[in-house]
């Protein structure tokens, strides 16, 4: 598949991880706490949008630099899915339940496949992927001490 390609749905990918976590920002408007969590993890997740767009912008500028990689496009399909079903089948979640859900979907495939699509298509920058995934393993951890703290606790 193209990089530019693969980027682009990527950049979907932190879109609608940014949109999810807005969304719980306002669900949990009561709790400061929780809100203020969401919508910090909504602006990360904006940061990382604008990196792959900028990813995007290296690809056009200097295309016979990057090389086309292989990614299955539905990974990033399942995980879009899963986020539009949680939101109508959940319209105003438990906490308990943003916050499993949230965990959820920080493990899911999609949100770690661009770990190496963009290190496997030019190597020289792959500072930008480590700094990623780096980003979504503090995610995942950010979520769970703040389970952890308000007992909201997960086996």
């Amino acid at each position: 598949m193209k990089i530019h390609e693969v980027l682009s749905r990527l950049e979907d990918i932190e879109n609608t991880m940014a949109d999810l976590y807005e969304w719980l920002s306002e669900v949990f408007e009561d709790d400061s706490e929780a809100s203020g969590l969401f919508f910090r993890m909504s602006l990360q997740e904006k940061s990382h949008a604008r990196l792959l767009n900028y990813g995007r912008k290296l690809v056009r500028r200097n295309p016979d630099e990057f090389d086309d990689v292989d990614f299955d496009a539905e990974v990033v399909t399942s995980l879009v899915s899963s986020v539009d079903e949680f939101r109508a089948a959940s319209p105003t979640p438990s906490l308990a339940e943003a916050l499993f859900f949230s965990m959820q979907v920080e493990c899911h495939p999609a949100e770690n496949s661009h770990r190496d699509v963009l290190s496997v298509s030019n190597p020289e920058i792959s500072q930008m992927i480590r700094s990623l995934a780096i980003a979504d393993a503090e995610h995942h951890e950010t979520l769970r001490a703040f389970a952890q703290r308000r007992r909201e606790i997960f086996d």
